[in-house]
């Protein structure tokens, strides 16, 4: 007889790969290490049915950023896979072998907040328009916009207070 899919059952499964910080109704979230995420996403998806991604969001720290990669399976049950990377070397392997659409949300973030996926197949630019200036991430915390450059639309605290 199979065990019945809960969230508390499939916690105990993934909880190998990490702590487990939450377990809700319809919802578990789990902090893993950047080593083992593509390692967790695997089983996730051949044990457990966890085959579609909804999203990644990040989130910035201060001294790491924070990825969550949100999986959904047939129990309609999200599983949110987190890990943190340091600021000092925004680096992770890309998961879009394994989940697909994860190539889109990586090109986002990289665009964004300049996280690097190793082993994507193209980092290219896909929110920040072409003449965005080379290491500028403007979902970063600490980014002041250059008042002396033009963002394609986007306006600085001056121009701001210009239009009052």
């Amino acid at each position: 007889m199979t065990r019945p899919v809960n969230p508390e059952t499939i916690a105990e499964r993934v909880q190998e790969f990490g702590a487990v910080l939450q377990v809700r109704k319809n919802r578990i979230a789990v902090k893993t290490d950047p080593g083992r995420l593509h390692d967790a996403i695997t089983t996730i998806q051949a044990v457990l049915g966890f085959d579609r991604l909804i999203t990644i969001s990040t989130v910035d720290r201060g001294g790491t950023f924070e990825l969550l990669y949100h999986l959904i399976g047939p129990h309609r049950i999200i599983v949110s896979l987190a890990v943190d990377i340091p600021r000092t070397r925004p680096v992770m392997p890309t998961m879009s072998d394994l989940l697909p659409p994860a190539g889109i949300y990586e090109r986002q973030i990289h665009d964004l907040f300049g996280i690097v996926f190793e082993g994507h197949p193209d980092l290219t630019r896909v929110v920040l328009n072409e003449d965005w200036p080379a290491g500028e991430y403007p979902m970063r915390k600490d980014w002041k916009p250059d008042p002396g450059h033009f963002y394609g639309g986007i306006k600085t605290e001056e121009e701001l207070k210009c239009q009052k």
